[in-house]
């Protein structure tokens, strides 16, 4: 589950997009600069899209090394989102300014 949660929020903060025929993974470094991710997240990415957690956009092109060409960019839908914000909450019920404030000095 840990996993699933860093996907997800990197995919609404970094950004992924699909590349190639195989549609490997890869993380925007940039507007049109990227790199390729670690297996494990490639696989849990593809799996978030199946299970239509998240969806696939539109065509962009962008720069992976020495190479260039068209990528697919890979969408988070709301309700991910807020999905994602909830699971990251329960993680995290104290907020820390909140618990100092409750001291007592």
């Amino acid at each position: 589950m840990d996993l699933i949660e860093k996907v997800l929020r990197s995919a609404s903060r970094i950004g992924f997009v699909l590349v190639g025929i195989r549609e490997d993974v890869y993380k925007r470094l940039s507007n049109d600069e990227v790199e390729k991710v670690p297996d494990h997240v490639d696989v849990a990415v593809h799996q978030l899209i199946e299970a239509r957690w998240l969806e696939i956009g539109s065509t962009h092109h962008v720069r992976y090394g020495r190479y260039q060409g068209s990528a697919r960019s890979v969408l988070v839908p709301r309700r991910s989102k807020q999905a994602s914000y909830r699971w990251e909450a329960l993680a995290n019920p104290w907020n820390t300014v909140e618990t100092e404030r409750g001291r007592v000095a």
